[in-house]
């Protein structure tokens, strides 16, 4: 399934940096305390657990959720020692993500169900504790714990409840002594109550405006739904359909790292005058700017698609843990006048990985069990190879930090292959039984996403040599195509569709020298399909979904940097 609960990647990258900052002198000349209003935007992974009130499913019962979220948020800081900030701060986010995978599986003779998660709105109440760590008092590094507040959108749906060879696909040549019954879709719009703890960096861009850089844990339990009824198939081709399935428990855990700006009232700052004992700086001159260098990225990523009914899935793709090693080629030029152009492109190989192949009712010939539900296990390999290019303004910019909004464009493309097969459910019959070697290429997927890009990119100079930036980006139109490629049986199902999804990255750096930088970054990728369908067969609906994740290093030259 998509996303492990990735998002503490980035969030790791800035609080390694940031636990070895120095301390700050005596004497603070930035003065934090008062009200403040502003605006955040940012990505989410969160993980749904949903529990099977006839015990432990075969598999899945987890429902990984990516997204973007923007929203505001308003507080007060209390500065009580020059060098200790405390606060209060309420936020509220609107968020577009969604996911699914299979649940309440808790046998091969029960038709299990595919549950979906669809996240709306979320929201904190927490006290913040801050330290400031540089003598101009203009970096606050914080934590906050406190209260949280989340709704989604939740739908468990029964799958195939009838071998789909008695739609016409193949003749499965069982008789049934009665035919289960399609249970209605059960849907719920759930809201909890939960806990949230994060910690971040927020840094003084004037004497009013300040950009923070945040991640947040959230936590919810404690909710449920009523399972839909389900059916049970025996041997002999008898059913037994169940109109009370119970109740499945629900519990959630969120991930999000944010970007944001303040704006604080009354706030005592100047950024132009100069300490007692430091020299008056030259003014700010824009210029040129041009930067160029070479990444490494190190990411582990997950793709599914899953095809039936709108209400009953026949077969899903899960491509899971994809570790892949790429490189990439980026560069940026800033104009005097605001404007900047970014992008970078690369690629690189996938190394490792399993796809797990779910199918609900297959023929007696390949499945031991009428209900027709099996799961097989393959290793990967692969390759994929990205491009995104940006243009943008800049809405401030100063010798020490950049803030500007973008729009530009990505692409890109995967090739997954699924090499042998290991029979992991109804193993006495299957399509993997016996397994096919390691070397036999069985299953392979062939996607490109296409996707616009709205979005936020700011950096700020923390320290002396040191530097923090960020790029959030939603994705309001995503296009989608894919070859799935079934090679032993010579199948091939042509996917298509749109939908949204989210970008993020974040960038801790340190000036080598004036033009030479070196830096380490975490990012996260994730795109889905809202509305997909087979070209060949455009009953057949289909839900894709991707994410990439990970770690990377960078090394760039700057030329004609404004001074």
């Amino acid at each position: 399934m998509i996303m492990r609960n990735n998002c503490p990647i980035l969030a790791a990258v800035v609080l390694t940096l940031l636990a070895g900052a120095p301390a700050g002198a005596q004497q603070s000349r930035n003065d934090w305390t008062g009200f403040y209003v502003g605006g955040h935007a940012g990505a989410m992974s969160g993980l749904t657990n949903f529990s099977d009130p006839d015990g432990p499913g075969l598999f899945g019962g987890n429902v990984n959720t990516p997204g973007f979220l923007a929203g505001v948020q308003l507080g007060y800081n209390w500065q009580v020692r020059p060098q200790l900030v405390l606060g209060l701060e309420a936020d509220a986010s609107l968020i577009a993500a969604s996911g699914m995978n299979t649940c309440l599986q808790s046998s091969s003779e029960t038709v299990g169900s595919n549950c979906k998660v669809t996240p709306r709105e979320v929201a904190t109440l927490t006290g913040r504790f801050g330290v400031l760590t540089e003598p101009r008092g203009r970096t606050l590094l914080f934590a906050k714990a406190g209260a949280a507040w989340m709704r989604s959108d939740v739908a468990i749906n029964q799958n195939n409840p009838v071998n789909s060879q008695d739609q016409g696909f193949l003749d499965n040549g069982i008789t049934f002594t009665d035919v289960p019954e399609q249970a209605s879709p059960a849907n719920a719009s759930i809201s909890a109550w939960g806990a949230t703890v994060g910690a971040g960096v927020e840094y003084a861009l004037s004497s009013s405006w300040s950009l923070k850089m945040e991640y947040d844990y959230l936590h919810f339990g404690g909710m449920g739904m009523g399972a839909p009824p389900t059916s049970t198939v025996t041997v002999d081709g008898g059913v037994t359909n169940n109109p009370s399935a119970g109740t499945s428990g629900i519990t959630q855990n969120i991930h999000l790292v944010k970007i944001g700006l303040n704006y604080r009232f009354g706030a005592g700052f100047s950024s132009d005058r100069p300490a007692d004992d430091e020299p008056a700086a030259a003014p700010f001159m824009p210029g040129w700017e041009f930067e160029t260098g070479a990444r490494y990225w190190y990411s582990s990523g997950s793709y599914q698609n899953s095809n039936g009914s709108p209400n009953s899935l026949v077969s899903r793709l899960s491509y899971d843990n994809m570790t892949a090693h790429s490189g990439e080629l980026f560069g940026r030029v800033d104009a005097p006048f605001g404007l900047f152009v970014k992008g970078f492109i690369g690629g690189g190989a996938i190394t490792g990985g399993q796809m797990y192949d779910e199918d609900w009712g297959l023929p007696s010939s390949l499945a031991a069990v009428p209900t027709g539900f099996e799961v097989t296990q393959s290793d990967l390999v692969g390759s994929l190879a990205y491009l995104t290019g940006d243009i943008g303004y800049n809405l401030m910019r100063s010798r020490d930090h950049k803030v500007g909004v973008f729009v530009g464009y990505n692409i890109y493309q995967a090739t997954m292959n699924a090499m042998g097969c290991n029979q992991l459910v109804a193993p006495s019959s299957g399509t993997c039984s016996p397994a096919s070697p390691p070397t036999q290429n069985l299953v392979s997927q062939m996607d490109q996403w296409q996707s616009i890009r709205l979005g936020v990119s700011a950096e700020a100079r923390l320290w002396e040599r040191f530097k923090l930036g960020g790029d959030f980006a939603f994705l309001p139109y995503v296009n989608y195509n894919g070859l799935d490629a079934h090679r032993a049986r010579d199948l091939y199902f042509p996917w298509s569709g749109t939908g949204n999804g989210v970008q993020a990255e974040l960038l801790a750096s340190y000036d080598v020298t004036e033009a030479f930088t070196v830096g380490v970054g975490g990012r996260y990728w994730a795109m889905w399909t809202n509305v997909a369908a087979q070209a060949d067969l455009p009953t057949n609906v289909v839900n894709a979904s991707m994410d990439r994740y990970g770690v990377f290093l960078q090394a760039s030259y700057k030329f004609n940097a404004p001074r």
